[in-house]
Protein backbone atom coordinates (compact mmCIF):
# COMPACT_ATOMS: atom_id res chain seq x y z
CA UNK A 1 0.00 0.00 0.00
CA UNK A 2 2.77 2.67 1.42
CA UNK A 3 4.14 1.48 -2.20
CA UNK A 4 1.30 2.27 -4.46
CA UNK A 5 0.66 5.68 -2.84
CA UNK A 6 4.55 6.59 -3.40
CA UNK A 7 4.11 6.21 -7.29
CA UNK A 8 0.52 8.65 -7.32
CA UNK A 9 1.91 11.45 -5.32
CA UNK A 10 5.21 11.34 -6.89
CA UNK A 11 4.62 13.17 -9.55
CA UNK A 12 3.91 16.52 -7.13
CA UNK A 13 7.15 16.27 -5.14
CA UNK A 14 6.01 14.02 -2.17
CA UNK A 15 6.76 10.67 -0.98
CA UNK A 16 5.37 8.71 2.31
CA UNK A 17 7.02 8.31 5.37
CA UNK A 18 6.76 6.70 8.28
CA UNK A 19 5.68 8.15 11.83
CA UNK A 20 9.78 7.58 12.85
CA UNK A 21 11.17 8.72 10.47
CA UNK A 22 9.62 12.41 10.92
CA UNK A 23 10.31 12.25 14.71
CA UNK A 24 13.56 14.75 15.54
CA UNK A 25 14.16 12.21 18.52
CA UNK A 26 13.21 8.88 19.99
CA UNK A 27 13.56 6.50 22.76
CA UNK A 28 12.99 3.05 22.19
CA UNK A 29 10.32 1.41 25.11
CA UNK A 30 10.82 -2.26 25.85
CA UNK A 31 8.04 -4.41 26.54
CA UNK A 32 10.34 -5.95 29.38
CA UNK A 33 11.82 -2.67 31.01
CA UNK A 34 15.27 -2.51 32.07
CA UNK A 35 15.80 -6.35 31.27
CA UNK A 36 15.17 -6.92 27.95
CA UNK A 37 17.22 -3.59 27.32
CA UNK A 38 20.68 -5.19 29.29
CA UNK A 39 19.74 -8.50 27.27
CA UNK A 40 19.35 -6.69 23.92
CA UNK A 41 22.62 -4.64 24.27
CA UNK A 42 24.76 -7.57 25.12
CA UNK A 43 23.21 -9.76 21.94
CA UNK A 44 24.35 -7.12 19.61
CA UNK A 45 27.45 -6.67 21.44
CA UNK A 46 28.22 -10.14 20.53
CA UNK A 47 27.04 -10.28 16.91
CA UNK A 48 28.80 -7.28 16.57
CA UNK A 49 31.85 -7.82 18.23
CA UNK A 50 34.74 -7.19 15.70
CA UNK A 51 32.77 -4.51 13.77
CA UNK A 52 34.54 -1.04 14.77
CA UNK A 53 32.43 2.36 14.44
CA UNK A 54 35.28 4.40 16.10
CA UNK A 55 37.16 6.16 12.87
CA UNK A 56 40.81 7.56 12.69
CA UNK A 57 40.11 10.74 11.18
CA UNK A 58 37.19 11.62 14.31
CA UNK A 59 39.31 10.64 16.61
CA UNK A 60 42.65 12.59 15.61
CA UNK A 61 40.45 15.81 15.87
CA UNK A 62 39.79 14.81 19.82
CA UNK A 63 43.50 14.04 20.27
CA UNK A 64 44.16 17.49 18.85
CA UNK A 65 41.56 19.40 20.91
CA UNK A 66 42.54 17.42 24.15
CA UNK A 67 46.62 18.22 23.35
CA UNK A 68 45.73 21.86 23.38
CA UNK A 69 43.67 21.93 26.33
CA UNK A 70 46.46 20.11 28.12
CA UNK A 71 44.52 16.73 29.01
CA UNK A 72 44.59 13.59 28.12
CA UNK A 73 46.51 11.57 30.85
CA UNK A 74 43.61 9.76 31.69
CA UNK A 75 40.34 9.09 30.11
CA UNK A 76 37.53 6.53 29.94
CA UNK A 77 35.70 5.31 26.54
CA UNK A 78 32.32 4.23 27.41
CA UNK A 79 30.33 1.70 24.99
CA UNK A 80 33.78 0.90 23.62
CA UNK A 81 32.83 -3.03 22.80
CA UNK A 82 35.86 -4.06 21.47
CA UNK A 83 38.09 -0.65 22.87
CA UNK A 84 39.46 0.51 18.97
CA UNK A 85 38.88 4.02 20.39
CA UNK A 86 40.61 3.22 23.78
CA UNK A 87 43.99 1.97 21.88
CA UNK A 88 43.84 4.55 19.59
CA UNK A 89 43.88 7.03 22.54
CA UNK A 90 46.68 5.47 24.21
CA UNK A 91 48.79 5.26 21.58
CA UNK A 92 48.25 8.88 20.53
CA UNK A 93 48.15 10.41 24.15
CA UNK A 94 50.26 8.23 26.09
CA UNK A 95 47.79 8.28 28.48
CA UNK A 96 46.10 6.01 30.86
CA UNK A 97 42.89 5.54 28.95
CA UNK A 98 40.61 2.30 29.44
CA UNK A 99 37.16 1.60 28.11
CA UNK A 100 33.55 -0.30 29.65
CA UNK A 101 31.17 -2.20 27.96
CA UNK A 102 27.43 -3.52 29.10
CA UNK A 103 28.62 -7.12 27.52
CA UNK A 104 31.15 -9.58 29.36
CA UNK A 105 33.27 -9.56 26.29
CA UNK A 106 34.96 -6.52 27.62
CA UNK A 107 36.68 -8.68 29.71
CA UNK A 108 38.09 -10.28 26.43
CA UNK A 109 40.00 -7.10 25.32
CA UNK A 110 42.74 -5.20 27.03
CA UNK A 111 41.96 -2.11 29.03
CA UNK A 112 38.44 -2.74 29.14
CA UNK A 113 35.94 -3.50 31.97
CA UNK A 114 32.51 -4.75 32.07
CA UNK A 115 30.54 -2.06 33.03
CA UNK A 116 26.62 -0.37 32.77
CA UNK A 117 27.74 3.30 31.42
CA UNK A 118 24.43 4.36 33.04
CA UNK A 119 25.71 3.41 36.70
CA UNK A 120 27.93 5.20 39.02
CA UNK A 121 31.24 3.68 40.25
CA UNK A 122 32.88 5.65 42.97
CA UNK A 123 36.09 4.54 41.60
CA UNK A 124 36.20 6.71 38.65
CA UNK A 125 34.78 9.65 40.51
CA UNK A 126 36.38 12.82 39.53
CA UNK A 127 39.49 10.73 38.04
CA UNK A 128 39.09 11.29 34.07
CA UNK A 129 40.67 14.15 31.74
CA UNK A 130 38.01 13.13 29.05
CA UNK A 131 35.23 10.90 28.47
CA UNK A 132 34.62 9.79 25.02
CA UNK A 133 31.15 7.78 23.28
CA UNK A 134 29.68 7.02 19.92
CA UNK A 135 27.51 4.77 22.19
CA UNK A 136 24.76 7.23 23.43
CA UNK A 137 22.19 6.09 20.83
CA UNK A 138 23.01 2.88 22.54
CA UNK A 139 21.42 4.42 26.59
CA UNK A 140 18.66 3.11 28.30
CA UNK A 141 18.10 6.63 29.42
CA UNK A 142 20.28 9.07 28.14
CA UNK A 143 20.22 11.37 30.41
CA UNK A 144 20.89 9.30 33.19
CA UNK A 145 24.34 8.22 31.64
CA UNK A 146 25.50 11.57 31.14
CA UNK A 147 24.63 12.76 34.71
CA UNK A 148 26.50 9.75 35.62
CA UNK A 149 29.62 10.74 33.71
CA UNK A 150 30.05 14.16 34.41
CA UNK A 151 30.61 13.41 37.73
CA UNK A 152 34.17 11.34 36.07
CA UNK A 153 35.24 14.30 35.20
CA UNK A 154 38.62 16.05 36.75
CA UNK A 155 38.69 19.63 36.90
CA UNK A 156 38.72 20.90 33.52
CA UNK A 157 37.75 17.55 31.89
CA UNK A 158 35.87 17.05 28.68
CA UNK A 159 33.31 14.95 27.29
CA UNK A 160 33.58 14.11 23.82
CA UNK A 161 30.11 12.70 22.26
CA UNK A 162 30.49 11.72 18.63
CA UNK A 163 26.99 11.98 16.77
CA UNK A 164 26.09 11.17 13.58
CA UNK A 165 23.38 11.11 10.93
CA UNK A 166 23.20 7.33 11.80
CA UNK A 167 22.37 8.69 15.01
CA UNK A 168 19.45 9.77 14.09
CA UNK A 169 15.38 9.00 15.34
CA UNK A 170 14.87 7.16 11.93
CA UNK A 171 17.82 5.07 12.75
CA UNK A 172 16.89 4.18 15.84
CA UNK A 173 15.13 1.16 17.58
CA UNK A 174 15.53 -1.81 19.84
CA UNK A 175 19.09 -2.15 19.08
CA UNK A 176 19.98 1.61 19.40
CA UNK A 177 17.32 2.92 21.58
CA UNK A 178 18.03 6.84 21.75
CA UNK A 179 17.69 8.17 18.38
CA UNK A 180 17.83 12.23 17.61
CA UNK A 181 18.63 14.29 14.74
CA UNK A 182 21.85 16.18 15.12
CA UNK A 183 20.39 19.35 14.95
CA UNK A 184 18.42 18.82 18.13
CA UNK A 185 21.33 17.58 20.17
CA UNK A 186 22.00 21.21 21.55
CA UNK A 187 18.81 21.73 22.96
CA UNK A 188 18.54 18.08 24.41
CA UNK A 189 22.25 18.19 25.73
CA UNK A 190 20.74 22.23 27.02
CA UNK A 191 17.88 20.54 29.10
CA UNK A 192 19.69 17.40 30.32
CA UNK A 193 22.61 19.50 31.78
CA UNK A 194 21.07 22.41 33.55
CA UNK A 195 23.20 22.43 36.67
CA UNK A 196 25.62 19.73 35.87
CA UNK A 197 27.33 20.47 32.82
CA UNK A 198 26.80 22.42 29.38
CA UNK A 199 27.61 22.33 25.56
CA UNK A 200 31.39 23.98 25.45
CA UNK A 201 31.78 23.15 21.56
CA UNK A 202 30.51 21.44 18.34
CA UNK A 203 33.48 20.16 16.35
CA UNK A 204 32.04 19.38 12.26
CA UNK A 205 34.15 16.36 11.50
CA UNK A 206 32.25 16.30 7.95
CA UNK A 207 32.21 12.43 6.60
CA UNK A 208 33.41 9.87 8.41
CA UNK A 209 36.39 7.45 7.28
CA UNK A 210 35.44 4.88 5.65
CA UNK A 211 31.70 5.72 5.77
CA UNK A 212 28.97 7.99 3.72
CA UNK A 213 28.12 9.13 7.57
CA UNK A 214 28.53 12.68 8.46
CA UNK A 215 29.57 13.22 12.09
CA UNK A 216 29.72 16.22 14.38
CA UNK A 217 31.48 15.83 18.21
CA UNK A 218 29.40 17.67 21.10
CA UNK A 219 31.87 18.59 23.64
CA UNK A 220 30.93 19.35 27.11
CA UNK A 221 32.17 20.41 30.40
CA UNK A 222 31.12 20.35 33.76
CA UNK A 223 29.39 23.29 35.01
CA UNK A 224 31.09 25.01 38.00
Amino acid sequence: MRKLIDRLVRPFGLRVITTQDAEMVYFHEYEGGYSQYRETQIFHNKRKLHHVWADKKTLSMIVDDLRKKGLGATGICHGARNGFEVEYFREQLGGDIIGSDISETAADFPNMVVWDFHEENPEWAGKFDFIYTNSLDQAFKPDQALASWVKQLKPGGRIYIEHTTAHAASCAGEMDPFGAHPMVMPYLLFKWGKGLYHLDEIVEVGQKEGSSFVAWVFVLAADE
